[in-house]
């Protein structure tokens, strides 16, 4: 298989004259502890190692998206907005990206424009210089306050198109989607995104190729997941077909539910013919940090997973399957999890085989539960469904099935209009609510709410790059010693002797 890429990328020098040079993007602050770790590293983990993957090679680092946001605030009581702040601070000169997604904030469910515009409007205040935007839909109306916004405000626009397997999302698909967005937005760079880890070789050697014929020079960035097995292969498959840059993490925030290892990517991009501006040995040692915050938190590291041909037809990511056996076990319906896997699996192609990213795997995932505790196929009805149904996420690429669609709108709660209703701006009432905040805090309250915010604690700082404790271990070591050991120990402006 190496080979076969060597003689690709060869005869691609001979016929240019020239070596490609593929980018690396780092995932490590943001998507790779999202799959790994739940989302729990704290910006105190992040802070002494980012100066380092500053120093990498990195065409840019991913920092914060709006899972980052519900993670900071919701479980580790920090501010997001703090924590890009003081990233940017130490991260000076690669662009640190922020990610958009679609309409929405904190809930499932859109937000009138003025709030999208100044969430993008704080996110390059605190130091995004790239704003990724992504809509699961590939509904770019969604995305129209934000995307001029971050052009307004002098920010990189990098659209992620993402991979779905299902009927109509093939070349000419993407390549339509990619000419819309140069034609409304100008947008300077795109993603093709594989966010459930189904994306094939083969369907990369069709998409890749289609993607940039249509936007030129325009960078391509490839984002794949692991969790199948195959992303490292669909991660460098990419590159011999056009894609400029890869998403990828640090070692061992890498592989298992995650994407490839950004160390494995320079090793073998090189050694099949491609240039990689990129520091392994460095990368080595922040791969060391990261196991100890690994070590000292009881946080997993990546695990290469197997081959699981099942895995296509759900198309359920890792994090949204942990989720989910989770909250079977607290329903008392574990055993059940077989069937609802199954389920999820027909409801899905039923309601027009929407993208398996967020917000439409726990969509999903809710009417297959219903569907099979009730007895009945959508006897009962999640609002949530509904109002994908009649459109409150835009435009659906692919049709529900007409039948179902009837169901849902019979058995669905009626406080939830067929048309979805026009929204009101928020800003106005925010303002005259919060006079005297600052636009970071007002945000964050539209948000969250006020308890949730007032009891953020502010990060400790400290830069040391090192999680191990010196002190702690040498007692521990001491500690087991034999009797009647002599220790000498001598370090700069410090000695100890024992006799």
């Amino acid at each position: 298989m190496l080979n076969q890429l060597k003689q690709k990328v060869h005869a691609e020098f001979v016929r240019t004259g020239k070596r490609r040079r593929i980018q690396l993007v780092d995932a490590t602050l943001r998507d790779a502890h999202q799959c790994l770790w739940a989302t729990r590293m704290r910006t105190e983990h992040m802070l002494p190692m980012a100066e380092r993957l500053d120093a990498l090679g990195f065409d840019a680092i991913e920092a914060i998206a709006l899972v980052q946001f519900d993670a900071s605030v919701l479980f580790l009581n920090q501010s997001p907005l703090e924590r890009l702040r003081l990233l940017s601070e130490r991260i000076r000169h690669t662009p640190l990206r922020a990610i958009v997604r679609s309409n929405m904030l904190r809930s499932f469910y859109p937000e009138p424009d003025d709030l999208s515009e100044l969430y993008v409007e704080r996110l390059i205040a605190n130091g995004a210089r790239d704003i990724g935007f992504l809509d699961s839909l590939h509904c770019w109306d969604n995305l129209v306050p934000s995307i001029t916004t971050a052009k307004r405000l002098g920010a990189t626009t990098n659209l992620a198109m993402i991979y779905n397997l299902a009927t109509g999302y093939d070349a000419p698909f993407y390549a339509a989607k990619a000419r819309e967005a140069i034609e409304r937005f100008d947008i300077d760079a795109f993603t093709f995104g594989d966010a459930g880890g189904s994306l094939t070789v083969e369907q990369v050697r069709r998409i890749v190729p289609a993607i940039k014929a249509v936007i030129g020079d325009r960078p391509l960035e490839v984002l794949t997941h692991c969790l199948n097995s195959t992303g490292s292969l669909v991660a460098i498959e990419a590159a011999v077909h056009g894609a400029d840059r890869l998403l990828c993490s640090i070692d061992p925030l890498a592989n298992g539910n995650a994407g490839p290892s950004a160390q494995m990517l320079a090793r073998n991009l090189r050694e099949i013919g491609f240039e990689v501006g990129f520091d392994d040995r460095a990368a080595d040692e922040v791969g060391d940090y990261l196991a100890g915050v690994a070590e000292e938190n009881g946080f997993p590291v990546g695990v290469p997973a197997e081959y699981d041909p099942a895995h296509f037809v759900t198309q359920y990511a890792g994090g949204a399957m942990s989720n989910l056996q989770s909250q079977l076990q607290l329903a008392g319906i574990a055993d059940k999890l077989p069937v609802v896997l199954e389920e999820i699996g027909r409801v899905r192609v039923e309601l027009g085989s929407p993208v398996m990213a967020t917000p439409f795997p726990a969509m999903i995932a809710a009417q297959a539960v219903m569907n099979v505790l009730s007895g009945e196929r959508y006897k009962v009805v999640p609002d949530e469904v509904k109002k994908y149904v009649c459109g409150y996420f835009g435009a659906l690429p692919l049709p529900v099935d007409p039948n179902i669609k009837d169901r849902v709108l019979a058995n669905g709660s009626r406080e939830v209009a067929e048309t979805p209703p026009a929204l009101s701006p928020r800003l106005p009432e925010l303002r005259r609510r919060y006079p005297d905040l600052s636009d970071d805090e007002l945000l964050l309250r539209a948000m969250y709410g006020d308890e949730k915010i007032t009891g953020l604690v502010p990060t400790v700082i400290d830069d040391t790059f090192s999680v191990r404790r010196p002190l702690r271990e040498l007692i521990a070591g001491l500690a087991k010693l034999p009797e009647q050991r002599r220790v000498h120990i001598a370090m700069a402006g410090f000695e100890l002797r024992t006799h």
